[in-house]
């Protein structure tokens, strides 16, 4: 279904009024989460988007295999739209407290000094390189993950866009493995749909959803169903956490099937934190982080 943005905001605004209903989240948590998911969402119909050709990406075979379409490093972001979003981005997070505000005024220094290189920072949080963000970490210590967070915001317009153009190009069916067909990132959380539950994912690099296997852990593949199993609280219906015991990870799914409720991932990751704690009581441990880095 091609991108609707009045649609998206109508189904993002009613998500964000029933956050504002949960005493477990912060008014300035939602507040700030609410006002970055606006900005990204006005931003994907924007964003100069660098979409290959059928030709430039992966193989059938090579699809068929397992290999992504169109791998996250190979992802193009718009870096005029994103860094005037890190600046919007760097307002916002002031607004949050003492710690963050400082650590935006360091960002905010070091992006206007050069001492920090907007491309190349982008570039480092796609190829994933960890030790660049802790060097930045040491700089920020009361928010270590303030840079990573400011620039996954300010990109996630631009590669939701390039994922779209990527994604409207691919077989649709169930994908077999349990990375995202798209960008091979692993997904942040997964949802039930139809009457049968069927699996889908949302990637946590590029935001596309894709159905997969029911009965498999999608990040070490196990399909034991020995060593497959899900538990639920009764007081947070319509969420699910699913681990592997081969792995001991988890992954959260949300079946509002049966309820009066708006699903929106990236929220549904925010409102279901509770879910995290659980799990990670137990000892399961999430390979990613959450929508927003809480």
């Amino acid at each position: 279904m091609a991108f609707q943005l009045e649609r998206e905001q109508r189904r993002l605004e009613r998500k964000i009024e029933a956050l504002r209903g949960r005493e477990d989240l912060p008014e300035p948590v939602v507040d700030l989460v609410a006002a970055l998911a606006r900005l990204q969402l006005e931003a994907i119909s924007t964003a100069e988007a660098e979409v290959p050709s059928k030709q430039d990406m992966a193989s059938a075979e090579m699809v068929l295999q397992g290999a992504p379409l169109w791998p996250r490093e190979s992802f193009a972001v718009d870096l005029k739209q994103s860094r005037e979003l890190a600046g919007k981005v760097l307002d916002l997070l002031a607004e949050t407290g003492e710690r963050n505000a400082d650590a935006a005024a360091t960002l905010r220094r070091a992006l206007e000094s050069g001492e920090l290189d907007w491309a190349e920072a982008v570039n480092k949080l796609i190829m994933a390189d960890d030790s660049f963000f802790q060097t930045w970490a040491e700089q920020t210590p009361d928010a270590p993950d303030a840079l990573r967070f400011v620039i996954q915001a300010s990109i996630t317009p631009s590669l939701q866009a390039v994922a779209m153009g990527v994604d409207e190009q691919r077989e649709k069916g169930t994908w077999i493995h349990g990375h995202c067909p798209v960008c091979g990132s692993l997904p942040l959380i997964g949802h039930l749909e139809g009457k049968e539950g069927q699996q889908h994912f949302t990637c946590a690099f590029c935001r596309t959803a894709y159905r997969s296997k029911r009965l498999m852990c999608p990040f070490c593949g196990e399909q034991d169903h020995t060593k497959l199993s899900y538990f639920y609280a009764d007081e947070e219906p319509g969420f699910q956490v699913h681990v592997c015991e081969s792995c001991k990870m988890y992954f959260k799914d949300v079946d509002f099937r049966e309820l009066d409720r708006t699903s929106v991932p990236v929220l549904d990751d925010l409102e279901s934190l509770v879910m995290d704690m659980l799990a990670q009581e137990k000892g399961y441990v999430r390979p990613v982080p959450s929508a927003w880095g809480f």
